[in-house]
């Protein structure tokens, strides 16, 4: 039956003094439209909320992600670069841990025809043996070349350590033993199993008019099959302090560290990112500044609170030399769990967040990727506007309570010579 365009909400933002429209199509694909004025330029993002979350292979999404745009059975790989590369733009595939997404840019005369491009995509992906073979032999090449630098090394043996029996184990390239013996009906499986309606979630951005461009969407995206493909996380508690060294020969060790956090929605998850800021963001941090300027530990010091569905985390980094692996490793965690925080420290780390934020938004391709992303992730893309002043008004005292109540055990990995 033809779908239908649904109107499901119709909102003028401030943010940017763009309009952002949201629609849902009869089979559950949600449409986030935002139009905007200037030289002709259009970027979108499509994504499947999917990850790594029921592999039956590890990497297999990856794996498949990768030969989205490998050629279909209307397009050849060159030509659906083409499509885009003409005017100026492109188009990749990607799998992280809690979504498949497929991001695009072009001029605005190119974007019926790379949105046809698209649609084939999606329809009619080839998934060749001897694509399957060329890209199998690339990821494995990747994850042995993982194993020889430092940084890589410890972050998956982290994953392991601290996310284990979860679909956040093993990064989304997934592990050597799986990817060998991953087949093309396994990717044709994986693709029939993803890309359901509910899952799908498209943003686009760009110098155009969006009752010109509903149409193309709507006949882009209205034959994705109907249904949900169920993402299921399972949280890892973290219930004590681990700790696992790694030998690799090499000249610097690697220190990460992973300490709980609180779940992406709700206030603490505002208040923790500005604690995050407050702990290992740039060099006004408060890593930066105990670690490299007074004990003169390395140079590269930070930490990440990455955005996911379940068992989140901050993670401390530092690479310093083999033998003050052992005092770095000390020092990194006593700093992020008593170091001193004034006022003072909130209030910039709240101005560097809001402004990377806003920076960050230069571009129409990341304009649209923010909408996208929080909306699959659950915020709702409403999200995009409403994030800086979520950040403004944390206080000291929500800053100082998620870190009483979460910084209370560590999972740490050193990797050394």
């Amino acid at each position: 039956m033809k779908a239908i365009i649904v109107l499901f909400l119709l909102l003028s933002l401030s943010f940017g003094g763009a309009k952002v429209q949201e629609f849902v199509l009869e089979n559950g694909v949600k449409l986030i439209v935002k139009e905007t004025t200037g030289k002709g330029i259009v970027s979108g993002v499509v994504f499947i909320k999917s990850g790594t979350y029921g592999e039956e292979k590890k990497g297999t999404t990856a794996l498949m992600s990768n030969l989205l745009i490998r050629g279909t059975k209307t397009y050849d790989a060159y030509s659906i670069s083409a499509v885009f590369e003409d005017y100026g733009g492109g188009i990749s595939a990607s799998a992280s841990d809690d979504y498949v997404e497929i991001d695009f840019s072009t001029k605005v005369e190119g974007l019926k025809e790379g949105l046809k491009v698209i649609k084939s995509i999606l329809e009619e992906p080839l998934f060749r043996e001897e694509d399957l073979e060329r890209e199998r032999n690339n990821i494995l090449q990747a994850l042995r070349s993982r194993k020889e630098k430092g940084y890589e090394l410890a972050m998956d043996t982290l994953r392991r350590l601290t996310y284990r029996s979860s679909n956040y184990e093993y990064s989304p390239l997934g592990k050597e033993e799986d990817l060998k013996e991953i087949r093309r009906e396994d990717l044709i499986k994986r693709w029939q199993e993803i890309l359901k309606g509910q899952n799908v979630v498209v943003s686009l951005v760009g110098d155009f008019k969006t009752e010109e461009v509903l149409k193309l969407l709507k006949e882009t995206f209205s034959q994705v099959p109907a249904g949900n493909y169920r993402v299921e996380p399972v949280d890892v508690p973290m219930k004590e302090n681990l700790l696992e060294v790694v030998k690799r020969p090499g000249s610097q060790a690697t220190v990460l560290c992973a300490f709980d956090a609180p779940a992406f929605r709700g206030k603490e998850y505002f208040a923790f990112k500005v604690l995050d800021a407050v702990l290992g963001d740039g060099m006004t941090s408060k890593l930066f500044k105990e670690l490299r300027e007074k004990k003169g530990y390395a140079y590269a010091v930070y930490s990440m609170y990455p955005t996911r569905l379940s068992s989140p985390r901050l993670i401390a980094y530092i690479g310093t030399s083999p033998e003050k692996r052992q005092s770095a490793l000390k020092d990194l965690v006593e700093v992020v769990k008593n170091t001193d925080i004034t006022p003072e420290d909130i209030e910039l780390a709240k101005n560097k967040i809001v402004g990377d934020f806003l920076l960050a938004h230069q571009t129409r391709a990341r304009q649209a990727w923010y909408l996208g992303f929080f909306e699959i992730m659950g915020f709702g893309w409403k999200m995009d506007e409403e994030y800086p002043e979520r950040i403004k008004k944390v206080s000291f005292d929500d800053v100082i309570k998620v870190r009483e109540k979460y910084l209370k055990k560590e999972h740490c990995v050193v990797v050394e010579p």
